[in-house]
């Protein structure tokens, strides 16, 4: 099956798009990092190791947000070149939903409680975020659902060999 040459122009579009987000948000992640020896700098001593251990453990989720991002403009690259839509479908489904799981599960476990067990705090450790929670869920049905996408597109080569 071909694909349209508007889709493929839209794909591309889109890729561009997704490339200055991925650029501008990898940007601000690693300006954030870059800027904390600056910042660590001011500090006490004792403050300068907290704050450089919050900054390491509020950048881990980013680099799976990171990942889906880059996953995305990588399948609208392949979708715009005109390769097969259901192999590029299901690869991008797979990585899109480990990065976004991933950057899901970093925010609601590790950020919140390493923050909480660096900074010596004392509290609730069921607190979690909403959000993160959402996004883990669909994460893991990206996952899955990529797993569905392989299974129908050997059916559908059996099919094809059968006939």
């Amino acid at each position: 099956m071909t694909i349209p040459g508007r889709f493929r122009n839209q794909c591309r579009l889109l890729r561009i798009a997704t490339l200055v987000v991925f650029a501008g948000l990898f940007l601000l992640l690693a300006l954030g990092m870059i800027g904390l020896p600056w910042q660590a700098a001011a500090d006490m001593p004792s403050a300068r190791d907290t704050r450089v251990l919050l900054s390491v453990v509020g950048f881990l989720p980013g680099l799976g947000y990171l990942w889906a991002l880059w996953a995305v403009q990588r399948a609208l690259g392949d979708l715009a070149a005109g390769r097969l839509f259901q192999p590029t479908v299901a690869r991008a489904m797979r990585q899109i939903g480990i990065g976004v799981l991933a950057g899901a599960l970093l925010n609601v476990f590790a950020v919140t409680n390493l923050s909480r067990w660096i900074v010596g705090g004392h509290g609730s450790y069921a607190y979690f975020d909403l959000s993160g929670i959402v996004l883990g869920v669909v994460g893991a049905a990206l996952v899955l659902l990529a797993h569905l996408v392989d299974q129908a597109r050997a059916l559908q080569a059996e099919l094809d060999e059968i006939l």
